[in-house]
């Protein structure tokens, strides 16, 4: 009994020394794959800006889902079908306001992905300002990111 606790120490004294010398080790791979997934939905959020500042068709039939569902302030919005028919309509017109968001945060959740934020919106033509705070709900499927759901509703205190 003595003399196996003996060999045990012996044996384990190198593995627990050369342990103890090794560097940190590298982030692991569930950690590097959500960062890029965080990355891939701040892109998708970029283009999306982009698509409304531009009238830009192409990037809406890329970003959206088919079965995109949109929930505005006063209800349910156009779906993709509808909004490409309009972006078409107006492709390359700017909008009568400029967009830009703030304090976006994303959360991954395995193939669904998170996105909130404020959206900021202001009238070109008389400076007005309205502030929605947004929720878009993402899905990966076979490796690709759309956006399957949007939640608009008035920002507190507008």
């Amino acid at each position: 009994m003595g003399y196996t606790i003996l060999l045990s120490v012996i044996l384990l004294s190198p593995v627990a020394a050369f342990a103890q010398g090794q560097p940190n080790p590298q982030p692991s791979a569930t950690a590097t794959r959500q960062q890029s997934d965080i990355q891939a939905i701040e892109q998708i959020e970029a283009d999306f800006v982009s698509a409304e500042k531009e009238t830009d068709p192409a990037i809406i039939d890329r970003v959206l889902a088919n079965d995109y569902v949109n929930l505005t302030p006063h209800g349910i919005g156009p779906g993709k079908a509808d909004l490409l028919k309009n972006f078409r309509a107006h492709a390359g017109q700017a909008p009568p306001y400029s967009v830009e968001t703030k304090d976006m945060h994303i959360y991954i959740l395995g193939d669904t992905a998170v996105a909130a934020y404020v959206k900021i919106y202001t009238a070109k033509e008389n400076g007005n300002v309205a502030h929605e705070d947004t929720t878009h709900i993402f899905t990966r499927t076979n490796g690709v990111w759309k956006l399957r759901i949007s939640r608009a509703s008035i920002h507190p205190g507008e």
